[in-house]
């Protein structure tokens, strides 16, 4: 069943690009899109770079985007931590996106000598993670620290295939300490919800295109979004097919250069 569509929240890995890469058609198709007035916004479970880093790495794929159109995992991470520990002092393991975040909410980091004061631990990709840092972030939730995660992802697409993502790092701690995270990105309704601010449409008019079904189509449900599978990613047409119905997405396409199509 077709609906009226005003504004589209896009993943990036595996639904407008693939690694460095944008999916062949995908620049045209968004120049459509907003030639024709839909506005739309770009949300990523990557906690790894900045906005302004996407910003670019976007630019660079022929996807012109503002900074305002573009929502990670680190910067929902970082929102939700100083909503619910403005006054903590952080723990944090992750690359530039997530330490950036968290250091423009103003909240209070600690250094590696100042884990034993950790009072929340806050997890995204680490590319130096280690069994050094394993132990700090194991030790700090061993002794009451809350613990939060960017996102539980597995892993990404890239260009070759696929790569490890947050979620690997992410349950070594949580199986070592006995404590699931407080998960921040996709599903999360922090996520529907920041993105919906962006947005700036009703969600009976919004859609959310992604290519994972716990991810994407999950967070569109909690938010009340038109949700569309892409198959370009991370699921296979036989993995949709057989989804449970909390996870059936209102409309499958090969691409999301199929959905102007649709659209007509």
């Amino acid at each position: 069943m077709k609906r009226e569509i005003e504004g589209i929240v896009f993943d990036i890995d595996g639904c407008v690009a693939r690694g460095k890469k944008a999916i062949p058609g995908v620049p045209d198709t968004l120049d459509e899109l907003r030639r024709r007035g839909i506005r739309f916004t770009f949300l990523t479970n990557d906690n790894q770079y900045t906005i302004a880093t996407w910003v670019e790495r976007l630019a660079a794929m022929g996807i012109p985007a503002s900074a305002d159109e573009v929502l990670t995992s680190a910067v929902i991470a970082a929102s939700v931590t100083r909503e619910l520990y403005a006054e903590r002092k952080i723990l944090a393991f992750g690359n530039t996106g997530l330490i950036e975040a968290l250091q423009n909410q103003e909240l209070t980091l600690l250094g590696a000598e100042q884990a034993n004061q950790a009072e929340v631990v806050v997890v995204g990709k680490d590319p130096t993670f280690d069994q050094h840092k394993l132990n700090l972030a194991c030790q700090a939730i061993w002794n009451g620290a809350e613990f939060i995660a960017t996102n539980y992802d597995p892993k990404v697409p890239t260009a070759n295939g696929f790569a490890p993502a947050t979620g690997p790092m992410v349950k070594a701690i949580a199986y070592a300490t006995s404590k699931e995270p407080l998960v921040t990105g996709k599903p999360s309704h922090w996520s529907g919800e920041m993105a919906m601010k962006i947005l700036g449409v009703p969600p009976e008019r919004g859609a959310v295109a992604g290519d994972r079904l716990p991810q994407d189509i999950a967070m569109g449900k909690q938010a009340g979004l038109f949700t569309i599978l892409v198959l370009t990613g991370g699921t296979s047409a036989e993995e949709a097919a057989t989804a449970p119905l909390e996870l059936t997405p209102d409309l499958i396409l090969p691409d999301i250069n199929h959905l102007i199509d649709w659209m007509n």
